[in-house]
């Protein structure tokens, strides 16, 4: 995948993230509980690191 296209992706799960964060918080749960919150940090941290090796190469 090209880094272009990782990063598109990589804004787009950040956004999923947020929007769960906030949904998670306005139901007053801690978001160490959440576990598609947590999912989707993984998702983003995976893009994250993507970028980062793309990036040494």
């Amino acid at each position: 995948m090209k880094r272009e296209n990782i990063k598109e992706e990589l804004e787009k799960e950040k956004k999923k993230l947020g929007e769960l964060i906030e949904e998670t918080y306005k139901k007053g749960l801690p978001l160490s509980q959440d576990e598609a919150v947590l999912v989707q940090s993984r998702k983003v941290d995976a893009l994250i690191i993507k970028i980062h090796q793309a990036e040494e190469r």
